[in-house]
């Protein structure tokens, strides 16, 4: 005979499992979802060892250089308004970097023949604000200097 308490422990347990799966499959769609008319499109290469921002609404690509003693960065970088909802299309050329901006939480792998594409949103903050980008992947001997930032206009 089956005791009630297992029974009642096993029905719980199986309850808990299942609003946890659908709860995290609902979580993540909308994690993932990309907006339909986002405010910015940039398409993100990843070069050994620099970062390519192309922005095809106006056919313009910059390659950012970093420079390690000044901490700055000649040639281009990332550019978005505060509040805007920017849509990045992340690819490699060579091999597997990591397009990161820590201060915004945002991480995805840039991919030699594969295109990896989210979006996020830009805080309101002031203008001139910069936030940080770097390669998290090792990629090779000047990885360490394969950085840009999202500056806020």
């Amino acid at each position: 005979m089956v005791n009630r308490l297992e029974l009642g422990w096993t029905l719980l347990t199986v309850a808990l499992i299942v609003g946890v799966s659908v709860y995290s499959t609902v979580l993540l769609y909308h994690v993932d979802a990309i907006p339909a008319h986002p405010d910015e499109i940039v398409v993100v290469v990843g070069h050994q060892w620099f970062w390519q921002f192309c922005y095809p609404v106006n056919h313009t690509c910059f390659n950012s250089t970093y420079d390690a003693t000044t901490n700055t960065v000649s040639g281009g970088a990332l550019w978005a308004a505060p509040g805007s909802t920017v849509q990045v299309n992340v690819t490699g050329t060579d091999v597997v970097h990591s397009f990161n901006i820590p201060g915004l939480g945002v991480r995805v792998d840039a991919i030699p023949a594969r295109s990896n594409v989210f979006s996020f949103t830009v805080p309101h903050v002031a203008a001139g604000t910069q936030y940080l980008i770097q390669c998290t992947e090792f990629c090779g001997t000047f990885h360490g200097i394969m950085r840009s930032f999202l500056i806020v206009t």
